[in-house]
């Protein structure tokens, strides 16, 4: 009899150690908005999501939590320090790549460095017209304080005026101090979109290309290589099951890129990433001339 009801217990204390097991959950914190109106944070903390869910059979289930989002500097600094953040996204540098984990799927697919121009509707002409770089040097853009798309561009000889808010970089153009803000084609469109009421007087132009080595990626703690592994296995997992192109084929953050093809005939400035970068497997290949 104690015999039965030992093996009874036993039973019980292995069910309920597996279902707390089941039932047990990480959390992952990353960033909140930047900002109200923060067309990308959707996209970027959806895809996460994705990742982990599909890599929940191996790793487990995992939820994510937000924490407000102190500036792009700030979160790589306390990224770094293994302080608030777990995972993070931005564009990739020498830097970033040694301070924290890189994972290693692109997440536009190496399309950050595909640039179209937010630009005055006034002044389309003026960029329609352009052929090349030395053409595009009496002109000054507008970039973030800390993107590393600044330094490509000065770089390149072109004159930046550095802003730390993307609102700000807005107002810079329509106060003429800058000409252009150069934005991926697969998030310009809909980050203007959102605040379009605010400014009437610009728009995303994708006449006009510069195009330069540059992707953007998740990134961990150094002491996190577990995470980055199991996030990189979930993207490679939703990009061979088609999953990844059909959302970014639908999200709206990217879909107005779609199809790449109507890029052919654009005019296409190629730039030098001086922090070159080798080439990834996963990057979209640009349209050929129709």
């Amino acid at each position: 009899m104690i015999k039965v009801l030992a093996m009874k217990l036993l039973s019980f204390l292995l069910f309920f150690i597996l279902s707390f097991n089941c039932l047990a959950l990480t959390t992952v914190t990353t960033t909140g908005k930047q900002k109200p109106d923060d067309a990308s944070h959707d996209y970027f903390i959806n895809l996460l999501r994705l990742a982990l869910i599909v890599t929940s059979e191996e790793y487990g289930n995992a939820i994510i939590r937000t924490v407000p989002h102190p500036g792009q500097e700030r979160v790589i600094k306390l990224l770094a320090m293994g302080a608030f953040y777990d995972v993070a996204w931005t564009g990739t540098s020498i830097a970033r790549d040694t301070q924290l984990h890189k994972v290693p799927y692109p997440l536009f697919r190496g399309g950050l460095g595909w640039r179209g121009m937010v630009i005055r509707r006034d002044n389309q002409q003026r960029f329609s017209s352009i052929k090349s770089i030395k053409d595009l040097k009496g002109t000054i853009a507008c970039q973030g304080s800390h993107w590393p798309d600044a330094d490509i561009l000065e770089h390149n000889g072109i004159t930046v005026y550095r802003v730390g808010h993307f609102d700000a970089m807005l107002q810079m153009i329509v106060l003429k101090r800058c000409d252009f803000l150069p934005l991926s084609i697969f998030e310009g469109e809909a980050e203007l979109a959102l605040v379009q009421q605010s400014f009437p007087e610009l728009m995303f132009s994708q006449e006009l290309i510069l195009r330069y080595p540059l992707t953007m990626h998740f990134f961990v703690n150094l002491e996190k290589a577990q995470l980055a592994k199991r996030i990189n296995q979930g993207l490679e997992k939703l990009h061979a099951s088609g999953e990844l192109s059909r959302y970014m084929q639908t999200h709206p953050l990217t879909k107005n890129a779609f199809p790449l093809s109507k890029f052919g005939n654009a005019q296409v400035l190629e730039l030098i990433n001086p922090e070159s970068q080798e080439p990834n497997p996963y990057t979209f290949k640009w349209p050929n001339k129709k």
